[in-house]
């Protein structure tokens, strides 16, 4: 998939990942909040997606020792089903495994199937509930890929 390109985020992208944020996202992330969860904290990393050099998605990772949490993963709408999210989760999952992290973790909200089938193509298993983990109404799914 030449066509893309996938890397760290910048400063300079985070209109760009705003903009998806909103797009996205049924309750987005402000901001000051993709500001503060992208670049102040050791344990997050945020990665994008570029397609002739404009940013169609992003994901964003937690570590905690050998394990990563998926807090944020998303392709523009108009570039869905291009198979731009498994490559995506094909890049975090290399990161993951050259850096020491040997377990993949995600919420993903019940009604989301599109989602559900990704993670799922890719090797995550649903292992619980969260109940009404989104805004109070919705459950989410937790889903884990192990021993990557």
């Amino acid at each position: 998939m030449s066509e893309i390109s996938i890397r760290p985020v910048k400063a300079q992208d985070i209109n760009d990942v705003n903009s998806l944020e909103k797009e996205c996202f049924i309750t987005p992330w402000s901001i000051e909040v993709l500001l503060v969860d992208m670049f102040q904290s050791l344990y997050n990393r945020y990665f994008v997606v570029e397609k002739h050099g404009r940013i169609i998605g992003y994901a964003g990772i937690n570590t905690v020792i050998d394990e990563a949490h998926i807090r944020k993963l998303c392709i523009t709408t108009c570039e869905r089903h291009n198979g731009y999210g498994l490559e995506l989760l094909r890049y975090i999952e290399n990161y993951c495994r050259n850096n020491g992290i040997k377990d993949l973790t995600l919420e993903v909200r019940r009604s989301n199937e599109r989602a559900i089938r990704l993670y799922e193509s890719f090797g995550f298993i649903n292992e619980g509930i969260r109940p009404k983990y989104y805004d109070g109404i919705e459950d989410a799914i937790i889903m884990w890929k192990r021993d990557i």
